[in-house]
C-alpha cells in the first residue's frame, strides 16, 4: 500500500528546527517578501505582555506591515504552504518556497497572514497552527477568508511617526498590503523589547542597508505598548562609508560614537581604499562559472570594495591611548570582517579563511565587501534560505586539472594580500606615535596620589613580589606588558613609571566566558584588565564608559577592590580567587537571565 513520504502530525517540531541562526534571519525572510513585494515602508510591531515566571514583560506578538502590492488569491492560499513558492526569479533571499512558514515557525507556533489589494476593503485571511496540526485539527490550508486585522493593529494602518529632528513620518497602508501576524512567540530571544530592537537595529540595518540607504523601503520598529520607544531602523554598514548611517563620528570627539545621530556625528569614518587602478575603490572582477543548465564556462563580474579608517579617526594626534578600547573601537570589533552581499543584501558575514586574526586588533580597521548577482548563486555555495554562503579555505592543487576553479581560490589572490596591504598601514599608522602616555589612565593617577599618603603595606602580595624578584626581572616584565599593550620599543623612564604605578588599567578581548576583569600582581603591582567580550561589558559599559567620568568612577570601584585584595592576608590568596570567580559566574549568568538568553 503506497504511504505518504511524510506524516504532517510527526512533523510539527521539525519545521520549528531548521533554518535560521537567529531571530534576525527569521524576522529577515519576513522583510524580504515585503521587499519583494515593492513595499516602500515596512513596519514591525512588537506586542508584549507580563509574564509571571519572570516577573517581566514578555515579546507575545510581533507583527509586520507593509504596503507592497498585496498578494493575489492564489498566492494567499499557497504562501504558508511548505514547498509552494512564486518566487523563482532569484532576487529574493529565499525562493524554494519554506520561506514564510519555515520563518515563521522558528519564532511561533501559530501565524495569521493578511493581504489585499485594491483597497484594505479586500483584506482576506490565511493561517497556519503547527499545534492544531500536530493534533490533527488543521489538515489543509484554508481558502483564503474575508477578514479584517486585529482591532489592536488597525491603527498603523494610517500612522504617523516621529522621527530624527523632530519630522513626522507618515504612513498609509489602505491601498494595498500585507500583515503578518507572529501569535504567542516562545522562541523570540531576547524576549524584553528594549533588548530586540537594539539587535534588530544592528542586524536589520547591516542586512538590509543598501534597500534603506537608497531610498528604497524604510523600516521601522514599533513598540505597541510605549510608542516612545519606536524608532526607524538606519543603514549599518560594515564598511563604515555610508552617509546616513548607523554609526558617523565626529573629527573634535573622534575616539566617541553615538549611535543613530547623524546631527553631531556626521562624518564618515572609514574611506574607500582605493589604487592608480580602481581610484573609487570599487574592482570589477570576473568570475568563471559553469552555466547549470547548459554546463558551459561563462564568466560574470562582481563588485569587490575595500576601505580603511581615515587617520582623523585613528592615528596618534586623534586618539590617544588604545583606540580598539574606545567606544568607537569596540563597536567597529563588532563588524570586523567580510560582507558578503547577494542582490543588494547581505546574506554572509564573516572571516571566510581570507585572513586570520590572533590577536591582531588592527583587522577592525578595514572593511571589505563581495557584491555579486543571484547568477551565482551556484558558484557561491548559496544556501536555501539565503543566509550564508560557502567560502572556506580550499587547496588549490586540489583542481589543478580543473577548469573553471572554486570560488574561493579565484577570490584569494585579491582579497588576501589587500587585507594584509590595509592591515600593515593600519598597524604603521599607530607605530608612528605610540608611548606609554597613550595608555596611562586618570584612574592610575588618581590612585598612585591617594596610595602617597597610605602606609606601604609589607605583607601585600605585591610586596611579596617587589622582594622575591630581581629588578632585573621586574623591568624585563614591565617592558614585554608595555609590549603587548601596543607602547613601541618602550623607554626606561616608561618601564620604570610602569613599576611605580600602583594599579594598571586596561581594556582586551579576552572571550565571551572569560570574567568580566582580571587581575594579577606580576609586577609587583596591581594589574586589572577589563574582558570587553563580557556580556556586562556589551550591554552595560560599553554605553556607560562613554562617560569619561563615569568610566573613572568604575575602575576606581573595581580597582579598590582589588587593590583590598592585594593587601589582605597571603595565606587567603586561594579563597580571594575562588571568591572573585564565583561572583564573576554569577554576574554572568544573573546578567544573561536579564537578557531571557540564559542557556
Amino acid at each position: 500500500m503506497a504511504k505518504d513520504i511524510f506524516v504532517i502530525q510527526t512533523m510539527g517540531d521539525a519545521l520549528r528546527n531548521t533554518g535560521y541562526k537567529n531571530i534576525e534571519c527569521a524576522m529577515a525572510e519576513i522583510i524580504d517578501n515585503s521587499i519583494q513585494a515593492e513595499a516602500k515602508d515596512i513596519l514591525i510591531i512588537v506586542s508584549e505582555e507580563y509574564n509571571p515566571e519572570t516577573g517581566r514583560n514578555n515579546i507575545k506578538e510581533i507583527g509586520f506591515l507593509d504596503n507592497g502590492k498585496g498578494m493575489e488569491q492564489l498566492e494567499l492560499e499557497s504562501c504558508l504552504g511548505i514547498g509552494y513558492s512564486t518566487r523563482t526569479d532569484r532576487k529574493g533571499m529565499g525562493r524554494f518556497g519554506v520561506g514564510l512558514p519555515q520563518a515563521s515557525l522558528y519564532a511561533c507556533p501559530s501565524v495569521d497572514v493578511y493581504s489585499w489589494q485594491n483597497g484594505y476593503d479586500n483584506c482576506k485571511k490565511v493561517f497556519l497552527d503547527i499545534n492544531k496540526v500536530k493534533d490533527g485539527a488543521q489538515t489543509v490550508l484554508e481558502d483564503p477568508v474575508q477578514s479584517e486585522i486585529p482591532s489592536k493593529y488597525k491603527k498603523y494602518l494610517t500612522y504617523k511617526m516621529q522621527g530624527q529632528n523632530d519630522a513626522v513620518k507618515e504612513y498609509n497602508f489602505m491601498e494595498s498590503g500585507t500583515f503578518v501576524l507572529w501569535k504567542n512567540c516562545d522562541r523570540v530571544v531576547p524576549k524584553t523589547v528594549s533588548f530586540l530592537f537594539k539587535k534588530l537595529e544592528f542586524a536589520l540595518g547591516q542586512k538590509f542597508r543598501y534597500f534603506i540607504h537608497d531610498g528604497i523601503c524604510n523600516i521601522s520598529l514599533i513598540h505597541h505598548e510605549n510608542q516612545d520607544n519606536s524608532k526607524r531602523i538606519m543603514p549599518n554598514d560594515p564598511l563604515f562609508l555610508m552617509k546616513p548611517n548607523y554609526v558617523l563620528g565626529n573629527p573634535a570627539t573622534p575616539e566617541n560614537i553615538c549611535p543613530g545621530d547623524n546631527i553631531n556625528y556626521t562624518e564618515s569614518i572609514f574611506e574607500p581604499y582605493t589604487d592608480e587602478k580602481h581610484t573609487d575603490g570599487v574592482i570589477y572582477f570576473p568570475i568563471q562559472y559553469i552555466d547549470k543548465i547548459t554546463g558551459e564556462t561563462k564568466e560574470h563580474n562582481i563588485e569587490i570594495r575595500f576601505s580603511k579608517v581615515k587617520k582623523e579617526f585613528y592615528d596618534k594626534t586623534a586618539v590617544a591611548g588604545d583606540p580598539g578600547g574606545k567606544p568607537l573601537g569596540s563597536y567597529v570589533k563588532k563588524l570586523e570582517g567580510i560582507s558578503i552581499v547577494r542582490a543588494n543584501r547581505e546574506i554572509d558575514f564573516g572571516q571566510f579563511d581570507f585572513y586570520e586574526n590572533i590577536n591582531q586588533p588592527q583587522h577592525r580597521w578595514w572593511g571589505c565587501e563581495i557584491k555579486f548577482d543571484p547568477v551565482l548563486d551556484e558558484a557561491f555555495g548559496v544556501a536555501n534560505n539565503k543566509q550564508f554562503v560557502e567560502l572556506r579555505k580550499i587547496d588549490k592543487d586540489d583542481y589543478l586539472d580543473e577548469p573553471v576553479k572554486p570560488v574561493w581560490v579565484q577570490l584569494y589572490s585579491i582579497i588576501h594580500p589587500t587585507i594584509e596591504r590595509m592591515y600593515k598601514e593600519n598597524k604603521k599608522t599607530r607605530e608612528n606615535a605610540r608611548s606609554s602616555k597613550d595608555i596611562d589612565s586618570p584612574t592610575t593617577k588618581i590612585i598612585n596620589k591617594v596610595e602617597e599618603s597610605e602606609i606601604p603595606n609589607e605583607e601585600s602580595e605585591s610586596a611579596e613580589v617587589r622582594r622575591t624578584t630581581s629588578k632585573e626581572e621586574l623591568y624585563e616584565k614591565s617592558k614585554q606588558q608595555l609590549e603587548e599593550r601596543g607602547v613601541i620599543d618602550p623607554q626606561q623612564e616608561e618601564i620604570v613609571n610602569n613599576l611605580k604605578n600602583q594599579v594598571n588599567i586596561d581594556y582586551q578581548n579576552m572571550g565571551k566566558l572569560a570574567a568580566l576583569f582580571d587581575y594579577s600582581f606580576g609586577l609587583g603591582n596591581c594589574y586589572v584588565k577589563f574582558n570587553m567580550d563580557h556580556i556586562f561589558y556589551k550591554t552595560f559599559l560599553e554605553d556607560l564608559i562613554k562617560s569619561n567620568d563615569a568610566k573613572v568612577a568604575f575602575e576606581l570601584f573595581v580597582a579598590s577592590l582589588v587593590k583590598a585584595i592585594d593587601e589582605t592576608n597571603r595565606r587567603q590568596e586561594d579563597e580571594n580567587d575562588n571568591l572573585i570567580a564565583t561572583w564573576n559566574e554569577k554576574l554572568r549568568k544573573y546578567i544573561n537571565a536579564q537578557h531571557g538568553s540564559l542557556k
